[in-house]
């Protein structure tokens, strides 16, 4: 099973930076206003554990040379980069967890006209993603993408009430950007949604899906853990006091 060093990749892949620089052994990004992930440095080994305070400096100075401060994306195993961040008054936040399971079994055609594979996203869908938060320089990311990429257009009661996207890297599927509308939440819609992305992803040659979720979004842990989804391992991010 994918544990947390080997989807560091996929993220990378299925959400890419506006721009991307190795520094020494940081890969610094760049985000265009699409978020943390795609704005912190990184190591781009993700089997490193540490690194030298040198190169933490190179680093900063790459960040700040985007226009961007301090902001580090420290998967649970780095626990020495993480110790020298930290000494340096760097504070955690945002802890996100990633959860995988077969394609094979998630798998399911939806219902009739119930989610909608499509590309490029509908209006509507577009739509749903802002009132949720996901703008302009989100939905960039997701033009950025260049391998298998799609989004899930869901609807409810003859309404439209959902939105999501998938890409594929190395045979593993990454669902970003999910959101229901309120009115549509709880009532299976994300499952249903869930089940056609993965359909779609076996489809198109692969063999494991994942999802990262935040660990206050206890809702969605739950919904991923009732489809099957196991916990493989964690990230978080420390940046400068706000």
């Amino acid at each position: 099973m994918a544990g947390i060093a080997d989807l560091m990749p996929v993220i990378t892949a299925t959400w890419p930076a506006a721009e991307a620089r190795q520094v020494g052994p940081f890969m610094v990004q760049a985000g265009g206003g699409g978020g943390q992930r795609v704005s912190a440095a990184r190591l781009a080994d993700p089997a490193t554990t540490d690194t030298t305070e040198a190169e933490i400096d190179a680093a900063i100075a790459a960040l700040e040379g985007f226009g961007q401060p301090p902001l580090f994306q420290v998967p649970g195993h780095q626990t020495g980069l993480d110790a020298r961040l930290a000494a340096r008054g760097l504070t955690p936040r945002d802890t996100t967890h990633a959860m995988v399971m077969p394609c094979a079994d998630l798998a399911a055609p939806p219902p009739p006209v119930t989610c909608f594979a499509t590309w490029p996203p509908l209006a509507i869908q577009t739509e749903i993603w802002a009132a949720g938060g996901i703008g302009p320089a989100r939905l960039a990311v997701m033009e950025r993408v260049t391998g298998p990429r799609m989004s899930f257009f869901g609807r409810a009661n003859d309404k439209p009430a959902g939105t999501a996207f998938v890409a594929i890297h190395h045979g593993i599927a990454m669902l970003h950007a999910l959101e229901i509308a309120p009115a549509h939440r709880r009532k299976g819609l994300a499952a249903k949604m869930m089940r056609a992305a993965a359909d779609w992803a076996k489809g198109e040659g692969a063999d494991t899906m994942a999802v990262l979720v935040t660990g206050e979004n206890r809702p969605a842990q739950g919904l991923y853990a009732s489809l099957g989804f196991q916990a493989v391992g964690q990230y978080h991010y420390r940046s400068q006091r706000s």
